[in-house]
């Protein structure tokens, strides 16, 4: 389980957002006198409670999410929710919880204020790290499926020449190799030519071809060639990609050229 606060000065917006959202249903209130009160009324009880304090923070958006697959209904899913506020320390406060059905992983929204009835507000220095506490408890507790909590390690893509894409049209596995190729070359420096762009892609057996026509506009063009009985013809640069045209490329040379920053 994901869980998300963020902290603003208002709340109409927010109230607008989770309320208007097609399918949503209210699973329930926190600290209100029935549960069977308007969404207006409760965004009435809410913008005057947090109009208590001058505090910037005082409005609080929460979001629980379930990864993909994962179910729960609508009864445990508020029990979950009244309990996280509870770990919080927002048990006390006004608070709705709504869910949505927008997006393929189930999830529910809450929404409070961190002021309390006497203008004085809740603590929420510490409370991302209180709710990391409060998510991992909920999960044992739960069966809940964790948040990951470290960083996805991925590895760098390989680029195959065309002859080594099985099932692939040629002229396509081309297209799809230069355009890989060339926009993370692009990417990872600030190439301010084309006989700069010319080097880089050499060790990827692209061979690079400047073009002109009469009008005097540049174009460019690419080929393969492994060094191995494997060549293409030259492909103008506007039928790999718009943005590897001739100038496309010149404008992107141009910006680089005219920055600052050294190259990458």
């Amino acid at each position: 389980m994901i869980a998300k606060i963020i902290y603003g000065e208002t709340c109409t917006g927010t109230l607008n957002y989770v309320f208007g959202k097609e399918g949503m249903r209210i699973l329930g209130y926190g600290n209100t006198f029935s549960q069977s009160i308007s969404p207006k009324f409760f965004g009435n009880v809410l913008h005057f409670q947090g109009q208590r304090n001058a505090t910037k923070n005082r409005y609080a958006h929460i979001s629980l999410n379930l990864p993909h697959g994962e179910h729960l209904n609508d009864k445990t899913f508020y029990k979950i929710s009244k309990e996280y506020m509870e770990n919080m320390g927002f048990g006390e406060q006004p608070y709705v919880v709504v869910r949505h059905n927008d997006t393929k992983h189930e999830h529910v929204h809450i929404v409070t204020t961190i002021v309390k009835e006497d203008g004085k507000v809740l603590p929420i220095f510490n409370s991302h790290k209180r709710s990391m506490a409060t998510r991992q408890h909920l999960e044992k507790k739960y069966d809940l499926s964790p948040a990951p909590t470290t960083k996805q390690i991925r590895e760098l893509p390989i680029y195959r020449l065309p002859e080594l894409q099985f099932g692939m049209d040629a002229e396509k596995g081309t297209k799809y190799y230069l355009q890989d190729v060339l926009n993370s070359i692009n990417q990872k420096y600030k190439v301010r030519s084309f006989n700069e762009l010319g080097r880089l892609v050499k060790p990827y057996h692209i061979e690079l071809r400047q073009t002109k026509s009469e009008s005097g506009r540049i174009g460019v063009a690419y080929g393969l060639n492994n060094q191995k009985d494997y060549r293409t013809r030259f492909i103008n640069g506007s039928a790999v990609h718009r943005g590897l045209s001739g100038p496309k490329l010149q404008k992107v040379f141009d910006a680089h050229s005219n920055s600052k920053l050294l190259p990458m």
